[in-house]
């Protein structure tokens, strides 16, 4: 399952002998690691590993306080006591908020070379963030990420099965999916907010979501100031799938009386980055001058919480459709780049640059629109552009409810409905 829930981000994954130990950043509370762990003991046990070599273990247990790497020892001469592990499979090890064991990373690192161990490790941005992990085990881990609930995992929580996107009729079918794309682009993909059933049950687990990020993965944990810190989300919430620059943060910041640096508003930016609440995304650009200098766009982890921290962003379809498009994009591995044309008073702009390397594979432009007559002529005109400054020869454009194709000059574009694309993006993505 991909989408698990972020009042507490964290980290899961496994390692095989030779292998890196793989680290997971989780977009999501405890129950989202815990259960993620849960489906790999199903997914391990119908794969044909026996049951006495999978051990799973959770730190926050009230029995398992104070433990250090010693007890750590005993623990596997207890598991050798009680199970006969087949020699023919390698030993899973399921350890669940490692953080909580003293010296937990050197007892690890050892095991893992021994080889005849697989090791999954999870733990809370709270406590532990993604680089600690990564210096931690020196080189031994890789990261993956565990988002909110993509579209398809919400409706099937909503108990709505699409066996073929493609043959939904325009009718009553076709009609109840937009609806139901309306309600994840609003409330987002937080399984506790999708199962609640009226809109004020989801509103309050959205603000209870947000809070806790806010006091425990931001104000406890990196020591920020609550208040510039509120200044520096609810702006930066509020310009979901726009740009922004710490200049101009600076300069809101001054004209509300904070006495702060530019370097301190880059860091609070970098912490919420940290606790995975926002994406973001820089220009197109092979020069890594640009990249820097250029101001970056910023995407919420769940759409949810951008409505919950501004309301009036429920009624900006728009903007909530290229937020869950960048969410699918990041989802699904790809790095977030925008195009832009500068040194014009109205640059035309691109929203996502899908590329390998230096060179564009697939531009994709996101719109409110339900009919080809509703693309708005900058957004094409802007494709064209990037098309001639980049070389790339198929385009994107992802609509409310329309589908086509059509020629730009030397760029093909094709247009896919939004709940098309997140049902099925692997057919409009070019491999990565």
């Amino acid at each position: 399952m991909e989408g698990l829930e972020p009042a507490e981000a964290g980290r899961a994954g496994g390692q095989a002998a030779g292998e890196p130990l793989l680290r997971g950043r989780d977009h999501g509370s405890p129950a989202g690691k815990t259960f993620r762990l849960y489906q790999l003991v199903l997914e391990l046990l119908e794969a044909g590993v026996p049951r006495g070599n999978i051990l799973y273990v959770n730190f926050e247990h009230e029995r398992l306080r104070r433990l250090d790497a010693n007890n750590l020892e005993d623990l596997m001469k207890v598991y050798y006591e009680m199970f006969e592990p087949s020699s023919s499979h390698p030993i899973y090890l399921l350890l669940d908020e490692i953080q909580l064991v003293r010296d937990w990373d050197k007892w690890v690192r050892r095991i893992h070379d021994t080889g005849k161990f697989r090791v999954y490790v999870t733990g809370s941005t709270s406590k532990l963030t993604s680089r600690e992990i990564a210096n931690a085990l020196r080189g031994r881990s890789a990261d993956f990420p565990v988002f909110p609930f993509s579209f398809r995992e919400f409706l099937k929580a909503k108990g709505v099965s699409v066996e073929d996107a493609e043959t939904l009729s325009y009718l009553d079918e076709r009609g109840r999916m937009l609806r139901l794309l309306e309600e994840y682009l609003t409330f987002g993909g937080f399984p506790r907010v999708v199962l609640a059933e009226s809109a004020e049950e989801k509103r309050a687990l959205l603000r209870a979501h947000y809070e806790a990020i806010f006091y425990r993965d931001l104000v406890d944990r990196c020591k920020l100031d609550p208040e510039l810190l509120d200044l520096v989300l609810s702006t930066l919430v509020s310009s979901a799938a726009g740009q922004f620059s710490a200049s101009k943060l600076l300069n809101v910041a001054k004209s509300l009386g904070f006495k702060c640096s530019k370097a301190t508003l880059i860091k609070y930016v970098e912490c919420t980055r940290q606790a995975y609440l926002l994406l973001l995304s820089e220009i197109h650009s092979p020069s890594i001058r640009n990249r820097r200098q250029y101001p970056r766009k910023v995407y919420v982890v769940d759409n949810g919480i951008v409505t919950a921290v501004n309301p009036e962003a429920a009624g900006g379809l728009g903007r909530l459709m290229e937020n869950a498009v960048a969410i699918e994009l990041a989802r699904r591995g790809y790095a977030l780049r925008y195009w832009r044309e500068y040194g014009k008073r109205e640059g035309g702009e691109v929203d996502f640059v899908i590329a390998d390397g230096a060179r564009a594979k697939l531009l994709i432009q996101v719109t409110y629109a339900r009919g080809r007559p509703d693309v708005r002529a900058r957004k094409l005109k802007a494709l064209a552009k990037a098309c001639e400054e980049l070389g790339a020869r198929e385009a994107l454009v992802i609509t409310l409810d329309f589908r086509g194709e059509d020629a730009l000059g030397g760029l093909r574009v094709r247009y896919v409905p939004l709940w098309l694309w997140l049902l099925e993006p692997e057919k409009h993505l070019p491999p990565s």
